[in-house]
């Protein structure tokens, strides 16, 4: 399925606990779900709008399956970069008891993702379409964990 250039054949949905101007003494502040809807629903316009001009140059210039992964790979470099910048400046807004909180529910995402989009990506084994999907889900992830990140208060 494309959609706006961008090719999605999952959407994955990482359901974060208290996102846009939560407090630092909620509950489940740094909670989160990692789960996949089904092929047909359509790609998060939220998300997927913070992917780059050039990832889109890249989508639509693609033909073939390496060059997909390309996209993504590139793609997901950009949007790992931006979520660095962005943790750096939530962890520094952060204080008090909150902050080793935050510091652990991070590493415990970072441990999360590429795994979890390893299962998914394995469900589509034998298949070209393999690398493109777990490409796909890093990027996704990261950008939602970013997104997160930002409005966390």
């Amino acid at each position: 399925m494309a959609r706006g250039g961008v090719f999605r054949w999952f959407t994955v949905v990482a359901s974060l606990v208290s996102p846009g101007g939560a407090t630092a003494r909620d509950a489940g502040r740094f909670a989160y779900n990692l789960f996949v809807n089904a092929e047909e629903e359509q790609a998060d316009p939220v998300v997927w709008a913070r992917t780059t001009p050039a990832f889109a140059a890249c989508q639509k210039r693609a033909k073939i399956t390496s060059e997909y992964d390309a996209c993504f790979a590139a793609e997901f470099k950009r949007q790992d970069a931006a979520l660095n910048h962005v943790w750096k400046a939530t962890f520094a807004r952060i204080k008090g008891p909150d902050h080793a909180g935050l510091l652990a529910a991070q590493r415990e995402w970072l441990a999360a993702r590429d795994p979890f989009c390893h299962t998914d990506a394995d469900g589509f084994e034998g298949g070209t379409i393999m690398t493109i999907v777990y490409g796909s889900c890093q990027v996704e992830l990261t950008i939602r964990r970013t997104i997160w990140l930002e409005h966390l208060r």
